[in-house]
């Protein structure tokens, strides 16, 4: 069962429309949303653990042994919390662009402490816009996923229910509770901007 943070990714992934060459760092061939992506395109998928079948094996956080502007678009899908030198990472994503290329991230942010193999960060929307400029990337689009502080809840209590078809309603019921919590006070703490499940950055280089 996908976690509301990943059910809210893929929701953004399936409105991106990329042509040409895809490098999915930190993906593998058995990836659940690369069908998800419209457009004409081709997929390379990138790994530090060759267990994954990944099509390459390299270390994100050194450099790629991929020549420059190789690709027109790069990926990094739950990723980058886990790069403990992620400038280093960004860096390399800009370099084997194609000019007009796109880089695609998703991260959490109110999400538990996971492995992979260790977890080191979580990103605000200003932690992001200020990294992507400083790699050199311009056009930053940075989108909140989940629905609010209602949503997070869910999140939490979610590892807590021992019969799943509990989490249904309860998932429900908190949306339908952000949602009109946002419309009796459209500015307030517990909306998406202030308490994120996590976020979804777009950029251009």
């Amino acid at each position: 069962m996908k976690s509301l943070l990943r059910r809210e990714e893929y929701r953004v992934l399936s409105t991106l429309v990329i042509d040409g060459e895809i490098l999915d760092v930190g993906g593998s061939t058995k990836s659940g949303y690369h069908e998800l992506m419209q457009g004409t395109h081709t997929i390379t998928t990138a790994n530090i653990d060759a267990a994954y079948g990944a099509d390459l094996i390299f270390d994100a956080e050194k450099a790629w042994p991929i020549a420059d502007e190789s690709y027109d678009a790069v990926l990094f899908i739950n990723v980058l919390e886990h790069l403990y030198d992620h400038r280093m990472a960004l860096r390399e994503a800009y370099r084997v662009l194609r000019p007009g290329g796109t880089l695609h991230i998703a991260v959490p942010f109110m999400f538990n402490v996971h492995g992979s193999p260790n977890d080191y960060f979580r990103y605000t929307k200003s932690a992001l816009t200020r990294l992507l400029n400083d790699s050199g990337f311009a056009h930053a689009e940075i989108r909140a996923l989940g629905t609010g502080g209602f949503s997070v809840m869910y999140h939490t209590a979610l590892g807590l229910l021992r019969w799943r078809w509990l989490s249904f309603p309860i998932l429900n019921l908190a949306v339908a509770l952000d949602k009109a919590f946002q419309r009796i006070r459209p500015e307030n703490s517990m909306d998406a901007e202030h308490m994120p499940l996590g976020y979804y950055a777009a950029a251009r280089r």
